[in-house]
């Protein structure tokens, strides 16, 4: 995908984000205003490293330490991110866009090791 097709996706789906997170709710301060770098560059880091997903969340693999990992950061992230929405809507969209950004950080990275 060209470089600027990806960054003008990915503005409009942070600017998206934002605007559902500003209309659904009254948010304290500059909360609203950290959604749409936050989902933008969430967006672009998977775009560009998209084969980076599709190696690492392959199907045919079912190893039980895979999917203790995968039970316990989904757990972990349901938790937080309910706790998260019960303050705000855009808090909650922040938790969810913060654990997908750390997703997106960690499979550029594994994308980026020697085979």
């Amino acid at each position: 995908m060209r470089p600027s097709i990806r960054y003008l996706a990915s503005l409009v789906v942070g600017l998206v984000v934002a605007g559902v997170a500003v209309s659904a709710a009254d948010a304290p301060g500059l909360l609203p205003v950290a959604i749409a770098p936050l989902y933008a560059a969430t967006t672009a880091l998977v775009l560009r490293h998209r084969d980076g997903w599709v190696r690492l969340f392959r199907f045919g693999d079912n190893r039980w330490s895979d999917r203790k990992r995968g039970a316990l950061g989904g757990g972990i992230g349901a938790l937080s991110f309910s706790l998260l929405l019960s303050l705000s809507v855009p808090a909650g969209i922040t938790g969810i866009g913060l654990m997908f950004f750390g997703q997106a950080l960690a499979v550029a990275d594994y994308e980026s090791l020697p085979e």
